[in-house]
């Protein structure tokens, strides 16, 4: 039994991936499809937060460096005519360059400090947006943001970002490709420094370990890929808003660590599983907008109570009843 469930986990991902390149063209509704860009937006969110909190701490700062990314992109694009593809690398650069130079003193602290103060710095870079209105458009926000750069492919054509079905492979993509990064480093001996610094960040300084320097580390990979999504963010939308309800409000913040619990985050996966039930899941209960935050929430505690590891635990569950109930249905048979 446990084969098969290997057998299934193993190639359930590159099906799925199928499946997602297959999606548009059986999904013609391009709100839908708008929905499925910003769940590919959060799941780059989710997994850079993921890859922060290997080392044991929580960043609470996602709005800020996404606001970051995203008026850096804009900005690059709109007054210097930047190519998009190059203004979204700057943009991961220097918010990764922003979260070296922050980690230094934040990193010093730890837990709850730790992510009070992220917290704090994102709704600090999130009003200088919104007060530096020469530059970022402050209140009235920042529009006619361009698409990205065509991109010609010799023998085959075009590729001209125009419609919901360009942005959607786009965002998939650039997704899967930021996944797959995150993941190779999470799973490498850098990932395995960071886990041990999660468990034991005493222990790993007494053998030589710089605790600082990789903690900082991951903080900048982190920062680097959430200025990434939001670059994409920032292209996709054609307009950015720095007010308290936007995406660079610390409501984002909240809501990626609530995709990471809700997914769990002991599995690489779990977070993006997380990201991509609660941004498509609420899409469906539109019509019941009032309602939106009790089910939202009702569903977050349910999975709290009852799988704090995760809906990703889910089918070990199921695998691990199973296996009580097939042992307990084998238990007379032995008495007799």
């Amino acid at each position: 039994m446990s084969s098969k469930i290997s057998m299934i986990k193993h190639s359930s991902i590159p099906a799925f991936i199928i499946f997602l390149f297959l999606i548009p063209i059986f999904l013609k509704n391009t709100y839908w499809l708008h929905v499925l860009g910003i769940a590919g937006i959060n799941v780059i969110l989710v997994s850079s937060l993921h890859t922060i909190r290997s080392t044991g701490e929580i960043s609470m700062g996602t709005g800020g460096f996404m606001a970051i990314g995203a008026y850096t992109s804009a900005l690059l694009a709109m007054k210097l005519g930047l190519s998009f593809w190059l203004t979204m690398l700057l943009s991961g650069v220097l918010c990764a360059a922003v979260a070296v130079i922050l980690g230094y003193p934040l990193m010093r602290t730890k837990g709850i400090y730790f992510s009070i103060l992220t917290l704090v710095t994102a709704e600090v870079f999130r009003l200088i947006a919104w007060y530096y209105s020469s530059l970022t458009g402050g209140a009235v926000g920042l529009s006619g943001i361009p698409s990205p750069n065509s991109i010609p492919i010799p023998g085959i054509g075009t590729i001209i970002f125009e419609t919901k079905v360009d942005y959607y492979y786009l965002i998939l993509v650039i997704t899967l490709l930021s996944l797959l990064v995150l993941f190779r480093l999470q799973n490498s001996q850098v990932g395995f420094v960071w886990r041990n610094i999660r468990e034991m960040d005493h222990l790993a300084a007494s053998v030589g370990i710089n605790v600082l320097r990789y903690k900082i580390f991951a903080f900048a990979i982190g920062s680097f890929f959430t200025g990434i999504a939001g670059a994409l963010f920032a292209h996709f939308m054609h307009l950015l808003a720095a007010d308290t309800t936007g995406k660079f409000g610390m409501t984002t913040s909240i809501y990626i660590l609530i995709y990471m619990v809700f997914g769990g985050e002991g599995k690489y996966m779990g977070p993006v599983l997380g990201a991509f039930i609660l941004t498509v899941l609420p899409e469906t209960f539109r019509a019941m907008k009032e309602y939106q935050p009790i089910i939202f929430g009702a569903l977050v505690i349910l999975i709290v109570f009852f799988m704090p590891q995760g809906i990703i635990s889910f089918p070990d569950r199921i695998l691990s009843w199973r296996r009580r109930k097939e042992t307990s249905d084998r238990m007379p048979l032995q008495s007799s």
